[in-house]
This record gives C-alpha cells, sequence and structure tokens, in this order.
C-alpha cells in the first residue's frame, strides 16, 4: 500500500511540474509576441503615465489618456 501511495504522490508531483513549464513557456510565447508588436509598431505609454491614469479612472476622477510616444532604443 505504501508503494502505491508513493507512486501516486510522485506522479502527482510530475504532473504539477508538467503544467508548470506549460504554464511558462505559454507565458513566454505570449510575452515574445507582445513584444513583437511593440517593436513593430514602434511606440509605446510609459507604466507611470498609464498606471496614472488608470488610477484616476478607478477613483472616479477625469483624466487625458496618455499619449504612446517612439520606443526609447
Amino acid at each position: 500500500m505504501r508503494h502505491g501511495t508513493g507512486s501516486m504522490a510522485h506522479g502527482f508531483i510530475l504532473e504539477a511540474i508538467t503544467e508548470q513549464t506549460e504554464r511558462r513557456a505559454h507565458f513566454d510565447a505570449l510575452a515574445e509576441s507582445r513584444y513583437a508588436g511593440i517593436v513593430a509598431v514602434g511606440k509605446t505609454i510609459p507604466w507611470q503615465e498609464m498606471r496614472d491614469y488608470l488610477e484616476a479612472r478607478m477613483a472616479g476622477k477625469t483624466k487625458q489618456r496618455p499619449v504612446a510616444r517612439k520606443l526609447a532604443r
């Protein structure tokens, strides 16, 4: 019985590792795709400006949407 339980736990751990590896690969592919889109367009919005805009919106304030600028290299 103990041997069977150990095998089940080992299988569970391997399955969890496989799932995490697949999630990470998907995340990396998505990040690469998004970055390629940014490079292709050549414009971005600085995070602090977007954050300020989003925080103002959440607070119910009106604030002008930030404008994308040429990508800094």
